[in-house]
């Protein structure tokens, strides 16, 4: 049995089949620290570039930190309702080894696209293979101000649609577990029942 990076359909049928080893949860939850720490540290995630710290700058970072408060409790709740069988038992391993495959797709897209709307074409302007009036159409290469909203846009993004993927594969999951038992009631989200 494999570890299934990038294929959340693969890993939906084996958590299914129940044959993800305690091992392998491991793996993702080391994989799960990893698939975050390595792009910050590497500065994939940019930081906010604005220069004006009294105003924008905290206004942006303060939004973007409730936002993204905001999204993860509704997230993971959301998350736990779609767990419907035992999610005792269930919910952390489901949670946590789907969260792999989809954080590691979303982060590759939605920061793939930023960067080729940001870094790609300053480079290009840097290399003298663009000229400033060609990038007029580009009005964050211009101002920090949109690019940190764009910066925004994308950080919010990356986590809201992996909740909102995550979510759809718990309830495939929850669903190939009722047809696989059809004896099993689901169970509420409180874990009561």
């Amino acid at each position: 049995m494999s570890i299934h990076i990038l294929s959340a359909n693969g890993l939906v049928q084996d958590l299914a089949s129940d044959r993800v080893t305690p091992q392998q949860q491991a793996v993702y939850l080391i994989l799960n620290f990893c698939v975050w720490i390595v792009p910050s540290y590497l500065y994939l995630f940019p930081a906010p570039t604005t220069t004006e710290v009294q105003s924008f700058f905290w206004s942006v970072w303060l939004i973007e930190m409730f936002l993204l408060v905001l999204i993860c409790i509704t997230g993971v709740n959301s998350c736990l309702r779609k767990c419907r069988i035992d999610p005792r038992k269930n919910f952390f391993v489901d949670f946590t080894c789907l969260s792999i495959p989809v954080a590691i797709t979303t982060l590759i897209v939605i920061w793939g696209v930023f960067h080729l709307l940001t870094t790609l074409p300053a480079w290009l302007l840097v290399q003298g293979a663009v000229s400033d009036d060609s990038l007029w159409w580009l009005p964050w290469l211009q101002s920090s101000r949109i690019y940190d909203v764009m910066r925004l846009l994308a950080s919010v993004g990356v986590v809201f649609i992996m909740f909102l993927r995550i979510g759809e594969h718990m309830e495939r999951l929850s669903r190939i577990r009722e047809s696989a038992n059809p004896g099993v009631q689901p169970t509420p989200a409180s874990g009561r029942g």
